[in-house]
């Protein structure tokens, strides 16, 4: 199962397989070289992350995209990632710190040569080291649904120099999330994280719909701050 369900949602979130796709599961098993039981179990892995969609006849849809999906997705990353480096940075060890740095380092010295994807791949890197020292169900929803934001890019801004531009705009707020965790100020990195990822969820909105009010974000990111004191 393990090699369908990565296989499937890796197309998923790369956009190789477009929103609203019908998926053959005999073809599908075919390419894969899988049974057709694997290949459901990784397709009932999938709906429960939201990323496939089940009709009454059993056939399989690659789910939709929609700016209250990617809204709602968004005000779920607020309430769940400060939450999880609140409790993760102080836990953070020296060689945790050292790799943080080193992410962040490489994230930058990437977009400055115009690399989305590496860029790309370092900033992962570099907010999932946040999360790394929290409980394990907290750290992988929060993962997921980082994932999941980044499908949506993908689909709705398929060109690379808007997705730099964006990971270089939040340069300012990186370099202060990462002196939080070098003090393992959990409360601070929270904040800082919530605020960064706020600002980057009113940024994508805005270019997607600009009429779109997006006042579940304000109203999450209010929360968040509220509960931080």
């Amino acid at each position: 199962m393990t090699l369908a369900y990565e296989h499937v949602r890796d197309a998923i979130l790369r956009g190789e397989l477009r929103p609203g796709t019908w998926i053959s599961q005999v073809r599908l098993a075919a390419d894969l070289r899988v049974s057709r039981t694997p290949l459901r179990e990784a397709l009932r892995r999938l709906q429960t992350e939201g990323l496939v969609q089940l009709d009454f006849n059993r056939r399989i849809r690659v789910a939709p995209l929609s700016i209250p999906d990617l809204e709602a997705l968004y005000a779920m990353r607020l309430a769940v990632e400060p939450l999880a480096v609140l409790l993760s940075v102080p836990q953070l060890t020296a060689e945790d710190v050292s790799e943080l740095e080193a992410a962040l380092t490489a994230m930058e010295t990437a977009a400055s040569d115009g690399d989305e994807e590496r860029a790309t791949d370092h900033h992962c890197r570099f907010h999932f080291l946040l999360l790394s020292r929290t409980e394990d169900r907290l750290r992988t929803h929060a993962e997921s649904m980082w994932d999941h934001s980044v499908r949506y890019l993908r689909i709705y801004h398929h060109e690379p120099d808007y997705r730099l531009a964006l990971i270089s705009m939040g340069r300012t707020g990186h370099q202060e999330i990462l002196g939080a965790a070098q003090a393992r100020d959990g409360r601070q990195a929270s904040r800082l994280v919530a605020e960064h990822l706020a600002r980057t969820a009113l940024t994508v909105l805005a270019s997607v719909a600009g009429a779109h009010d997006p006042k579940t974000i304000r109203e999450a990111l209010r929360f968040v701050l509220d509960s931080a004191g």
